[in-house]
């Protein structure tokens, strides 16, 4: 079965170069196989068509597989646990990968806190198997994680959540 859909393959590039090029032989060669209805190019044509759909399966295949396997990994697939259990926004979330006006080293460093890998003591401590406490230092209540820095920290929510909040504000304002 490979070898036919190598075959496949090899046979429609074929018909397709002799399409695109312009050369005077390979004009005559074009020439000569439209005027003649010839089998090979019939052939390549119903196999083109198999090809592309068979192709597709295979990468959707392939990209089902690497989601699975993403989503199994205990830190870089929280993103797409989230995503998919509708804790997050995806409109919201990829906009900014959309509009591509941020350098790579910021979307490097975005795309790390979504996946909860950046270096915090929860990840140094479950991750890198480090012998430290995965408690937050200020709070030492849970674990420091991404999450629990951005929004659930309850000693960072006394001021730093509501600075924070405070110039969101005055940008929106002026």
């Amino acid at each position: 079965m490979q070898l036919e859909a190598a075959h496949a393959v090899e046979i429609t590039k074929l018909v397709e170069y002799v399409d695109r090029k312009e050369d005077p032989l390979i004009q005559v060669v074009r020439t000569h196989q439209h005027n003649t209805d010839s089998a090979v190019l019939q052939t390549t044509r119903c196999i083109k068509t198999e090809v592309q759909r068979e192709t597709r399966k295979m990468k959707d295949s392939i990209a089902e597989k690497t989601k699975v396997r993403w989503q199994g990994k205990r830190m870089h697939g929280q993103l797409q646990r989230n995503v998919d259990e509708k804790l997050v926004d995806i409109e919201q979330s990829y906009r900014w990968l959309k509009s591509g006006d941020i350098k790579g080293e910021i979307e490097s460093t975005i795309v790390a806190a979504q996946d909860q890998a950046i270096s915090t003591n929860y990840f140094k401590n479950k991750i890198l198997k480090e012998e430290t406490e995965s408690k937050y230092r200020l709070c030492k209540q849970h674990d420091e994680t991404i999450d629990h820095l951005t929004s659930g920290c309850p000693i960072l929510s006394k001021n730093e959540y509501l600075m924070s909040y405070d110039k969101v504000c005055t940008h929106l304002h002026y």
